[in-house]
């Protein structure tokens, strides 16, 4: 949970700032794609995702096991719930965050 929190107030700013750079300075689709991918779409699955239940279940898998999840309501209640409360709270601290940005009259 305090992952989600800080990638929310931190990353969001970080990738408009760096966002604004790139396009200010080179204009590359290529490296706007790359930047979301590093400063957006990686931090935010690393803050939404139980890593620890991820690596147990692909220990009790195997190798070649698939490592998924059983679709049971107990996998329910202690994977979905878990990791969709982490993503509000990555959702919350991130508007919190740009909407401060917006008070402070950082030109977003």
């Amino acid at each position: 949970m305090p992952a989600a929190f800080v990638t929310g107030a931190v990353g969001m700013p970080l990738l408009i700032s760096g966002w604004k750079f790139i396009e200010a300075t080179s204009h590359s689709q290529l490296l706007l794609l790359l930047w979301a991918i590093v400063a957006f779409i990686i931090p935010v699955v690393l803050a939404t995702t139980d890593l620890r239940d991820v690596a147990r279940r692909w220990r009790e898998a195997g190798f070649f096991g698939s490592g998924s999840a059983s679709a049971s309501r107990d996998a329910f209640r202690q994977i979905y719930f878990p990791a969709w409360t982490r993503m509000a709270a990555w959702f919350v601290s991130a508007v919190v965050s740009l909407l401060l940005l917006k008070i402070a009259r950082v030109n977003l």
